[in-house]
């Protein structure tokens, strides 16, 4: 299976809070987008912290996956995108979580 989710109701929850700037890249919008092989895979998360809450991992997509881009990015130094939310065209993700967030720096274009 090339995407498997997390179906799970512990995720962690915390203070409302962002350090980073989320922003709308229109460029990005619906663009596809796929693991770097080099990668293997990536874990897709529910919200931008990413690794820091492990139990907010919901899911995985292995190579040869595309997935697409909502053109919503986390920024960070030199106004690189560190996080990008993504959605599956074949809406692989729980019903009750259509998108969800990984590493730019482990996927390139399709």
């Amino acid at each position: 299976m090339a995407f498997t989710p997390i179906l799970s109701g512990s995720a962690q929850i915390g203070a409302l809070k962002s350090p980073e700037v989320l922003s709308e890249v229109q460029a990005y919008i619906r663009q596809c987008r796929k693991v770097i092989p080099v990668n293997e895979r990536v874990e897709v998360y529910d919200n931008t912290d990413l690794e820091t809450k492990p139990a907010n991992r919901i899911g995985t997509i292995n190579v040869g996956t595309n997935m697409m881009l909502t053109g919503v990015v986390r920024e960070a130094k030199e106004g690189r995108p560190t996080a990008v939310q993504i959605y599956m065209l074949d809406r692989r993700f729980p019903r009750m979580q259509p998108v969800g967030w990984v590493d730019a720096s482990k996927i390139t274009g399709c």
